[in-house]
């Protein structure tokens, strides 16, 4: 069977909303995806390829091997094009978009029929409104229509299209806080919470410059929020196979801060509703099956999801917003696979001065060595890219046993 190839590349939407083959991210972004470069490995198998231009110490493989994970080889697009395989099977970027198939587009010559033949294989203008959120929220419009269900957000209380900043004061006569979202952005950037009845300087400043980039915004009823969780998917031949669900933890203002592993969520919310997500999860699917995202989409995708509560109890919002690439609750299931049933921990990404997560993945790893049972990873800390003097960025998962 030929090798995959995995490229990470998280700033995909900038790219897309950019829409130059040229595109470059900024500075410390450009950083962030040098820094964590080999994080798709844990898709990976032996016969895998991840791209890399800061390649990891042999140590570095040889610890995530006695933790049990299967290593791809890690190699730069220069050596990978020149003749380290003749033949790949499917490339799998963090996401597509412009620029990525810009910097892919001699690999993708050598990959085989099946993937020439997937929607992704070449870039279609189409496939900007994968990243919109506009498109999720149509989907959702459309799921709530056809599953009329008592505990899922009511259709009053999902978002709107704003395109004026006249268009949002009326909004918040109504509702108080107002969530507004940049059509498109990631991991909760792109976000405002307007939390009083006018807005302020800043505000219209903030709108006005998404209003001027991109058109539009989305406008979103606050909830009172209990659980954050994605539902994780992959679309093959226009099949979506549902993968299970994780949860994650955000800031204050939305912005994504960690995933949980094997989390004990019945502590928090009722057996019921859990029962509740699981039956989401297969209306989901089904809705994806005819939906634009199986026509034009093609690998993982996940959508993210929110238990609140009203008046009368715990609801779900079955899909805030739609994500048409990898993310970091599709790794961290993978990495459950390698974990005990029995652990609980956290999956999270680290940013600090040079040097500085080294010092933390050097502390960490003599406070909590790793501890194996069965097979798996029952506890320890587990640093996921190769830390040194220059690395300001990170990403790692800790366990514990749960009680």
């Amino acid at each position: 069977m030929a090798p995959d190839v995995f490229y990470f590349n998280p700033t995909c939407e900038l790219a897309v909303a950019n829409g130059s083959f040229s595109y470059m991210p900024p500075r410390l972004l450009r950083e962030f995806e040098r820094d964590c470069s080999v994080l798709p490995f844990v898709f990976g198998k032996s016969r895998d390829f991840v791209l890399t231009e800061k390649m990891p110490s042999k140590e570095f493989i040889l610890k995530l091997t006695d933790a049990g994970f299967e290593m791809p080889e890690f190699c730069s697009l220069k050596e990978l094009i020149s003749g380290k395989t003749e033949t790949i099977g499917s490339i799998y970027p963090w996401g597509w978009s412009p620029a990525a198939h810009f910097y892919l587009k001699e690999l993708k010559e050598k990959c085989s029929h099946k993937f020439r033949e997937s929607p992704v294989y070449i870039w279609k203008e189409d496939h900007k409104t994968l990243f919109e959120r506009i498109t999720s929220l149509h989907f959702l419009t459309d799921f709530l229509e056809q599953n009329p269900k008592e505990f899922f957000v009511d259709q009053e209380l999902i978002g709107t299209k704003a395109n004026s900043i006249e268009e949002i004061e009326k909004l918040l006569k109504k509702h108080i806080p107002l969530v507004l979202k940049a059509p498109m952005s990631s991991s909760g950037r792109g976000i405002q919470i307007i939390r009083k009845p006018t807005l302020n300087t800043s505000n219209k400043q903030w709108i006005s410059g998404i209003l001027n980039q991109q058109k539009y915004l989305i406008a979103e009823p606050f909830l009172d929020k209990v659980l954050d969780f994605s539902f994780q998917f992959k679309i093959s031949n226009n099949e979506p196979e549902y993968l299970g669900f994780s949860v994650f933890e955000t800031n204050s203002n939305g912005q994504y801060q960690s995933t949980l592993i094997h989390p004990e969520i019945v502590q928090v919310i009722s057996v019921e509703i859990e029962t509740k997500i699981g039956a989401t999860a297969l209306l989901l699917k089904e809705s994806l099956k005819n939906s634009v995202y199986a026509k034009l989409h093609s690998g993982f995708l996940g959508i993210d999801a929110m238990i609140y509560r009203e008046k009368e109890g715990l609801k779900i919002q079955p899909c805030i917003e739609i994500n048409s690439r990898m993310n970091m609750g599709i790794l961290t299931t993978q990495i459950e696979k390698k974990t005990h049933s029995g652990t609980t921990g956290k999956f999270a990404l680290f940013y600090g001065s040079r040097g500085e997560f080294m010092r933390f993945a050097d502390n960490m790893t003599l406070e909590k060595p790793i501890k194996m049972r069965n097979g798996k990873l029952s506890s320890g800390f587990v640093s996921l890219v190769d830390p040194d003097k220059e690395t300001q960025f990170g990403a790692y998962f800790s366990l514990t046993v749960a009680k």
